[in-house]
């Protein structure tokens, strides 16, 4: 058996990546020889750049940003 988890974060309570290694342990327990295929995803909110570079090792810097009403926010981004 094969399964896909592809699941977006629950805001403020958990990461897509920690919500599909929840999900991927209880189809293990159900399913042991199953092959589990991970995918985190994101709608453009919070767990976006995580989503953006799953699988890979990629440092992130934070810088202040502004916003279109000149209110200063963090705003992450990958250091390649």
């Amino acid at each position: 058996m094969k399964v896909v988890i592809a699941i977006d974060s629950f805001k403020e309570s958990a990461s897509s990546l920690e919500l599909a290694k929840s999900i991927e342990e209880g189809i293990k327990r159900v399913y042991p020889k199953s092959h589990v295929v991970s995918i985190p995803v994101a709608d453009g909110g919070e767990g976006t750049l995580e989503a953006l570079g799953f699988g890979e090792k990629k440092e992130t810097i934070t810088l202040t940003c502004k916003d279109p009403l000149m209110r200063c926010f963090g705003c992450s981004f990958f250091n390649s």
